[in-house]
């Protein structure tokens, strides 16, 4: 992947969420896939909020147009804090098995609320479905963007130390690409 080469946010994510549905090997629909480009977008332009999810998701509303709005907040905010903060919830009050939850309670809701056979509850269902593996989309995602941050892969001594701690084929990809081979014993080869 290279960034340079992304005509739009939608266009670096759709790729980036692509690899990453084959990474994690996850069937997902094409709606799901999209769904996921989108809720990225959207989190590249909007901030997360301090308003605690459990509260939102339980919060008595006035409207089903409004009852529509938190359930999704809740649900989208769930699937991204889970895939893209996982290691910091380690260090939280509250762990990734409650985003998990609330997220996966928050679309099947959402599905239900709109109503079968539409195409939109559909993705809802599916994202409820499969919220845990999802939730390992986003992480693989984040990988890559957070590695894609290092200036299109020109510091391969930061790519290295990734290596190292996590293992991963794709960063290991990577690195054979630029030149350099990893082997078992973990020592770098040029």
């Amino acid at each position: 992947m290279d960034v340079t080469l992304a005509a739009s946010v939608d266009e670096f994510f759709h790729e980036v969420v692509t690899e990453a549905l084959s990474t994690v090997d996850l069937d997902a629909s094409e709606p799901a896939g999209w769904y996921l480009v989108n809720l990225l977008g959207e989190f590249t332009k909007t901030r997360l909020t301090d308003e605690p999810l459990g509260l939102k998701l339980a919060q008595p509303v006035e409207s089903s147009a409004e009852r529509v709005r938190n359930l999704k907040e809740v649900g989208d905010t769930s699937l991204y804090v889970a895939g893209f903060f996982a290691e910091s919830l380690n260090r939280s009050l509250v762990d990734i098995d409650y985003y998990v939850g609330l997220g996966q309670n928050a679309y099947a809701q959402l599905a239900r609320q709109l109503g079968g056979g539409k195409s939109i509850s559909d993705v809802y269902e599916e994202l409820a479905d499969k919220f845990p593996r999802f939730v390992d989309v986003l992480a693989a995602v984040r990988k890559r963007v957070a590695i894609a941050e290092l200036g299109a892969v020109t510091d391969l001594t930061r790519l290295y130390e990734i290596w190292l701690r996590t293992r991963d084929e794709w960063v290991e990809k990577k690195l054979k690409a630029a030149g350099i081979l990893v082997d078992s014993g973990s020592k770098v080869i040029q």
